[in-house]
């Protein structure tokens, strides 16, 4: 099941804590695909976006979205999928 909220840190605090693939979007287009698994979470990766950890394009985004993955291997595979449907090159 995929979710989105805006991207404030409100939102994200109700993130789960799951392993899972996510965008990051701004003005209608995605900015960003990531995986979060093993020692990282959703709510960590995307918390690091928020924080401006990989800088300030990502920190910009103004929503997202995710998708839980029941293992890492799982996050692998909605990443990809996110990735190919993202218009990302």
């Amino acid at each position: 099941m995929e979710s989105q909220g805006d991207f404030e840190a409100g939102q994200i605090a109700m993130v789960p804590q799951a392993p899972g693939a996510y965008r990051l979007w701004a003005r209608g287009r995605v900015l960003f695909v990531g995986v979060a698994c093993g020692a990282r979470s959703l709510r960590t990766e995307l918390n690091r976006h928020w924080r401006g950890d990989f800088g300030p394009s990502t920190q910009a985004a103004s929503h997202f979205d995710w998708v839980v993955a029941q293992t890492a291997a799982h996050a692998h595979e909605l990443y990809r999928s996110l990735y190919a449907s993202s218009g990302l090159r």
